[in-house]
């Protein structure tokens, strides 16, 4: 489902504004009233499942270097816990958690390894997304609110084959879930 990928992106959006032109190492803060969210579909209705900001592990140390307008990262890992979702009820929250295999892989871990700045308030990010033990690379846009508490936003579109899950059937089969996800990030970052 596309929630996973959202995290990946809160971690890029958090050293974007770091403009050094050697290597260096920048500790970033994302702040507790940043949003990650996954949504989806089933052939009934839709959902989303929300996560708890107050687990993403808010500080990090990074290694960051400058080139051109891009901006090249070390260390830049996100890793979320996946009890940290939630998606409204018992019974969804029980399906995620399948789908994604939380009892193997507790885990989702994001890699932000380059940020490409294409306007003032555009970028893109090139990242590795870990789900359920499959590792796939991604370009993300982002989009950038400069200000006291800059702000990374973003939506990235997931297909969940891409992680050898199979979207889970109820009802006997009559409820199915769509193999399409959103990741949607909304991150307030301190630098």
């Amino acid at each position: 489902m596309k929630i996973f990928k959202i995290i990946t992106f809160l971690l890029m959006f958090t050293t974007l504004g770091f403009a050094q032109s050697a290597s260096s190492n920048k500790t970033v803060n994302i702040l507790p009233n940043s949003k990650l969210t996954i949504t989806g579909d089933t052939n009934i209705s839709d959902f989303s499942c929300a996560f708890n900001s107050q687990m993403i592990p808010s500080t990090r140390k990074v290694k960051v270097k400058e080139v051109n307008s891009e901006f090249h990262f070390e260390n830049a890992i996100l890793k979320l816990d996946n009890t940290g979702f939630d998606c409204g009820s018992k019974g969804i929250n029980k399906d995620f958690h399948a789908l994604i295999k939380t009892e193997e892989y507790p885990e989702i871990s994001l890699e932000l390894k380059k940020l490409c700045i294409n306007t003032p308030s555009q970028a893109t990010a090139d990242l590795f997304i870990s789900i359920a033990g499959k590792t796939k690379a991604y370009k993300l846009p982002v989009k950038i609110v400069d200000g006291k508490i800059p702000q990374y936003k973003g939506n990235l579109s997931l297909n969940i084959n891409d992680f050898n899950l199979k979207p889970p059937k109820k009802v006997f089969g009559l409820i199915v879930v769509k193999e399409d996800i959103d990741i949607n990030f909304h991150l307030n970052v301190e630098k």
